[in-house]
């Protein structure tokens, strides 16, 4: 039978555009996923997808909020933390209570890959199955890919994984963690549209122009990480065409993925926003995407 990949972005609040994407996928046309693979909010989608806990991710998306997922206030006083050696600027506690009580590892039923990143190493860091430590510390792993630096201090899940963050700041599309699975079918949710969207209101301190500026960067990786995708996948398709096979650098044969990309058109907001309109906004968007998409 063909293996279908499903990959999840990063993107915060925007989370809510994938999960309104992957459920028309799911449950108006019929998609099923073999492997699920997700960083950041995607890998607190992809949890609770391969979970198969529909019902409840869709209750938490409609009715999450600001206060269910961080504490604290972007102020003077969070700027003189930071200046006086705190790691955040927000308090994740909420979101942690909330994937303690939803993630259990007995519960996944899908294959599930989830990535962080070691503050210590600058090293990407895939979580699978195989992992020793995935099974006990699943939970963990989920709240460190969610970890966006500076927001939120990093985690500690063993003494040769510390300080793990969001694993979106290496790979916002984690395409890569996928495809030695070789799935016939990879379908791309992201949260961000190809370009960044236009700040227009001026930066009222240097926290938003840090976030401001995580965001294009994590922006920057989803394009060339995509760019570089398609390129290597279209020269795979023209080369079959010829009779032609082409090789990685291992002398391993490319395989052609057949691959469908949903994204949204346009910046869907704040990534730290989870107000009822921007949550509705960015559902409404994602259903749309994903129609236009798959149809």
């Amino acid at each position: 039978m063909p293996k279908t990949a499903l990959v999840l972005s990063g993107g915060g609040a925007k989370g809510a555009f994938q999960f309104a994407a992957e459920k028309y996928a799911r449950e108006v046309k019929g998609y099923k996923w073999d492997l699920i693979a997700g960083v950041s909010v995607g890998a607190l989608n992809g949890v609770m997808l391969a979970m198969e806990k529909y019902a409840r991710l869709a209750e938490i998306w409609k009715n999450i909020s600001n206060a269910q997922v961080y504490t604290g206030k972007m102020n003077f006083w969070a700027i003189v933390k930071l200046l006086f050696g705190s790691d955040s600027v927000y308090g994740n506690k909420p979101l942690k209570e909330l994937i303690d009580r939803e993630v259990e590892a007995g519960l996944i039923k899908t294959e599930l890959r989830l990535g962080a990143v070691s503050l210590w190493t600058g090293e990407y860091r895939l979580f699978t199955p195989k992992d020793p430590v995935f099974g006990p510390k699943l939970a963990e792993i989920v709240l460190a890919s969610t970890a966006m630096p500076i927001i939120w201090e990093p985690l500690a899940l063993t003494d040769k994984y510390r300080e793990m963050v969001d694993g979106g700041l290496r790979n916002i599309s984690p395409l890569g963690d996928v495809l030695d699975a070789q799935p016939d079918l990879v379908v791309v949710i992201n949260c961000n549209p190809t370009a960044p969207n236009v700040q227009e209101k001026p930066f009222k301190n240097i926290l938003e122009i840090g976030k401001r500026s995580l965001d294009i960067a994590l922006n920057e990786i989803f394009v060339t990480d995509i760019r570089e995708f398609l390129r290597v996948n279209k020269n795979v398709q023209e080369a079959a065409a010829h009779n032609c096979v082409l090789h990685n650098e291992q002398g391993k044969p490319f395989k052609y993925y057949e691959c469908k990309i949903i994204q949204p058109e346009v910046a869907l907001g704040d990534t730290l926003d989870f107000s009822r309109e921007s949550i509705q906004r960015s559902m409404d968007a994602g259903w749309a995407a994903a129609e236009k998409v798959l149809g």
